[in-house]
């Protein structure tokens, strides 16, 4: 049995479904930097496939280096990972985990991850009424230590929080100062933070990642993925102390991040001016795309400030039955009625290139005018 609907980004799915090629769909579920692997990448890719026949530099020191630069912090503060993904499970494990909490609606892994080191999961989720936005007054409330009258019981602290930041699939993201906020409301509780900074090159301002390397209850979490566009390569870091990432190390496989995307994500950081072409086409197309989206009849648009938009139905349509639909047109777009804190009427609809937009947008209104 296949689990398609777990994440978006699933192609092969949809083409083993409608018995197509995966190369047929113009995918909108995941949402990839849709100017394509950058060019320094595709060229070290063609040019370093003679090192594959030696392992891989387990540490992965020259791109730990080039990570290190970039964020003006030391080697010895970034640990390599197999994606994010690899690391997220690590955490939980490395640092004995026993009640966590997870900011939703968010990524599915951050509570599954927890849940396989046998720890206690809650989940405080935003609201439609805040669109969405993380709530992190109710996190501080949900962090104060409970006292019951005639009984000396408390509530059971928070050992660590989870915050995408911006999350997804909601777009939304907070303040610096208001993560930093949030820190030390869990360090008063003798908790941890991590941040999920999977998008946030799309708003750099927010992130606290220097923080991380100086403080033993934050860690920060970053992806090659979504920014750089190459997600088959599994490749990511974490920011942290010394102290931590060597509790986190001593979880990861060796070599589990290989000789290419090494080479490759190397290439992704000294492409200074790829990082500057998809900053100016984000800022030029994200808002005329959400124009065109709100213009579907029926459609509900939540802002962002990630490169994809959390898009209500507020007609008859299912969110399942909009992604039928434009499957069989050959787009993927993301159902978000399994995430807890959502419904079946949403959706995410990444922000791909300006003619893919329209397409999309044109069979929207299509699928939405023609229901019964």
């Amino acid at each position: 049995m296949e689990h398609y609907l777990s994440h978006g980004g699933n192609v092969y799915h949809a083409a083993r479904t409608l018995s197509r090629d995966a190369s047929d769909f113009c995918d909108f579920s995941a949402s990839i930097n849709p100017l394509g692997i950058p060019p320094a990448a595709r060229r070290v890719l063609r040019s370093a496939i003679n090192k594959v026949q030696h392992y891989p530099d387990p540490e992965g020191l020259t791109l730990v280096r080039a990570v290190s630069e970039r964020h003006c912090i030391a080697p010895e503060n970034v640990l390599l990972g197999n994606g994010t993904v690899e690391l997220i499970y690590a955490i939980p494990a490395a640092l004995h985990v026993r009640r966590g909490l997870v900011i939703g609606p968010t990524f599915s892994e951050y509570a599954r991850a927890l849940g396989l080191s046998n720890a206690q999961v809650t989940s405080v989720l935003a609201h439609p009424a805040g669109n969405y936005h993380p709530p992190v007054q109710a996190v501080l409330e949900r962090m104060k230590p409970s006292r019951f009258s005639g009984s000396a019981k408390r509530r059971a602290p928070v050992e660590v929080v989870f915050l995408c930041n911006p999350n997804s699939p909601t777009g939304q993201g907070i303040s610096r100062n208001n993560v930093c906020g949030l820190l030390e409301a869990v360090k008063r509780q003798g908790g941890r933070l991590i941040v999920d900074e999977t998008f946030v090159e799309f708003c750099e301002e927010k992130s606290v990642i220097r923080r991380a390397v100086r403080d033993d209850s934050l860690l920060v979490l970053r992806s090659f993925t979504k920014f750089y566009g190459i997600p088959g390569l599994r490749i990511g870091y974490v920011v942290g102390t010394e102290k931590t990432l060597r509790a986190v190390r001593d979880r990861l496989p060796p070599w589990s991040v290989n000789t290419l995307a090494q080479e490759a994500a190397l290439a992704c950081l000294q492409d200074v001016r790829y990082k500057e072409r998809t900053l100016r086409f984000f800022e030029k197309e994200r808002p005329v795309f959400r124009r065109a989206l709100e213009r579907v009849p029926g459609f509900r648009v939540y802002p962002t400030s990630a490169n994809f938009f959390l898009v209500e139905l507020t007609g008859s349509l299912t969110s399942r039955q909009v992604q039928a639909s434009l499957m069989e047109r050959g787009f993927l777009v993301r159902d978000c009625s399994n995430y807890p804190g959502l419904h079946e009427r949403m959706l995410r609809c990444a922000v791909r290139t300006s003619a893919e937009n329209a397409r999309l947008v044109k069979h929207l209104q299509h699928v939405v005018n023609s229901q019964p």
